[in-house]
């Protein structure tokens, strides 16, 4: 047998001793996050579109109050009324510029003082069984109906709740502030935090 090798031999001994370079994805110890920074990438774009598009659709209606430069014989602006209506856990609170509206809706009282206070729940007995009394609705429609004839102009009221007041409440007295029956009293409704 001589030295030689087979062509086989030669073959497989070429094939063993070939050093074979592996693909950079197929590297020990690295990571390829090509594809994931891609992924980021399109999240990213996505976000700022749609946050965009948020933005642009949320835009509130906001007037700025206004300022006359009226000199001695300017007219002088009239007061604003800012009629605010709080709904608390005992009855309706109505109060403007002035103060806070005393029972009836009239005239003007300092204080804790709630202006429409809640009617009994017909469905308690004598010994009130725990069911809450019940909000005076009607009574509040004739009260900012007799506001409304002392400011005939405005037509903005700002409704706020106390937190534990339900939320059926809240829309039963947009519905009591906007209208009495076919006549409009304050249309134009703005929603606040129920601070006191």
């Amino acid at each position: 047998m001589s030295g030689t090798l087979s062509p086989r031999q030669k073959a497989y001994v070429r094939k063993k001793t070939k050093i074979h370079e592996l693909d950079p994805s197929e590297a020990a110890g690295e990571l390829n996050i090509v594809p994931f920074l891609d992924i980021v990438v399109n999240i990213i774009m996505f976000l700022l579109t749609l946050t965009a598009y948020i933005v642009v659709s949320s835009e509130l209606d906001a007037r700025l109050p206004t300022t006359s430069r009226g000199g001695r014989g300017g007219v002088q602006p009239q007061a604003s009324l800012n009629l605010s209506v709080t709904i608390a856990e005992n009855g309706i609170i109505v109060a403007g510029s002035g103060g806070k509206l005393a029972p009836g809706c009239t005239q003007m009282q300092p204080g804790r003082v709630i202006t429409v206070p809640n009617l009994p729940n017909p469905a308690t007995d004598a010994n009130h069984d725990g069911q809450p009394d019940v909000y005076d609705w009607r009574g509040l429609t004739r009260c900012l109906a007799t506001v409304k004839g002392q400011f005939p102009d405005e037509n903005q009221a700002i409704l706020s709740a106390d937190p534990n007041v339900e939320y059926r409440h809240l829309i039963a007295a947009m519905d009591a502030i906007r209208a009495d029956g076919e006549l409009p009293l304050f249309p134009e409704m703005l929603l606040s935090a129920g601070v006191r």
